[in-house]
């Protein structure tokens, strides 16, 4: 008896691996040797071409002194100081939706739209609207403002604060739609009861809404952290080049280009490896004062103490 149910215990193992092997390879192979690899490489000096030669910590002191990388950290701390409004503004937005405005369907679609856009289209399009004869110097001109009327895609001062602008906008609508369905789920008891005890919008907002989508907040945070550092590249490089200098080269560009236009991958992925932890580690610190902070300001069924 006992034979026949560890020969049913193995069968079914085997079928298990049988369906699943070939699925498990193909993530080994294009997930874990890809990290494995990018591991080994971050410690050689490799061009990408002869083979790697092994340099030790090389590639990570030179991180401590390079001065572009520290402009393109700078760059990509721009981006950060706006998260705040990145984070508060879409939340704010689909609350002000969900209290059924006239033609809320209609801002909805609108603000999804440029997510539905390439950001190299964006990158494009707004070099038209602010370049030196763009439609916003005619605006300023027309009003009696040309002495505003610069040539904004190479202004040093603010060409990096744009390109945050940029990559706010284009994400924009999906925190919207993500709080959005965060919103919807809340029983609508919770704000009538709120209403009947004579709270405000604002203070149905804090103590009902907040709370609830308490969850979405924090996932659309680490969204917003994994955008900062990743997904500049292409509106910074389709409006600016990453230029002038190196006035709007953020983070991820500058691994770009060390990979592929300067020939040192190595150095590329030392950065990205670097990066990668720094953000994980923050992110789970984040993550727990969070929720230990939710726990002091929230009771068990969410209301605030």
């Amino acid at each position: 008896m006992m034979g026949k149910r560890r020969m049913r215990k193995y069968s079914s193992i085997g079928t298990l691996a049988l369906f699943l092997g070939p699925s498990l390879l193909i993530i080994a192979l294009l997930r874990v040797w890809p990290v494995i690899q990018g591991a080994f490489i971050a410690f050689t000096q490799w061009d990408g071409i002869r083979p790697p030669v092994f340099n030790g910590l090389d590639n990570f002191t030179r991180m401590l002194s390079d001065p572009v990388l520290l402009t393109a950290l700078g760059n990509t701390g721009k981006i950060l100081i706006l998260a705040p409004v990145w984070i508060i503004l879409p939340l704010l937005l689909a609350a002000v939706i969900q209290d059924r405005i006239p033609g809320a369907s209609f801002f909805k679609i609108s603000y999804v739209l440029p997510v539905l856009v390439s950001p190299a289209v964006i990158g494009v399009l707004f070099v038209i609207i602010l370049g030196p004869d763009g439609p916003l110097n005619i605006v300023l001109r027309g009003i009696g403002l040309g002495a505003l009327a610069i040539n904004w895609t190479v202004d040093t001062t603010l060409v990096m604060w744009i390109v945050a602008g940029m990559l706010i906008w284009s994400t924009f609508g999906l925190g919207v739609l993500l709080f959005s369905a965060g919103l919807a789920s809340i029983d609508e008891s919770l704000y009538e009861a709120a209403r009947i005890d004579g709270a405000n919008w604002m203070q149905r907002f804090w103590y009902v809404t907040v709370p609830s989508v308490r969850g979405v907040i924090e996932y659309w945070t680490v969204m917003v952290v994994i955008m900062a550092f990743s997904s500049a590249i292409v509106l910074g490089y389709s409006f600016s080049q990453g230029g002038p200098g190196y006035a709007s080269t953020t983070v991820d560009l500058f691994i770009y280009n060390q990979a592929f236009r300067y020939g040192a991958p190595g150095y590329a992925t030392a950065i990205g490896i670097t990066l990668f932890l720094l953000i994980g580690i923050l992110l789970v610190i984040f993550l727990r004062v969070s929720r230990r902070r939710g726990e002091l300001m929230f009771d068990d069924s969410g209301t605030p103490l």
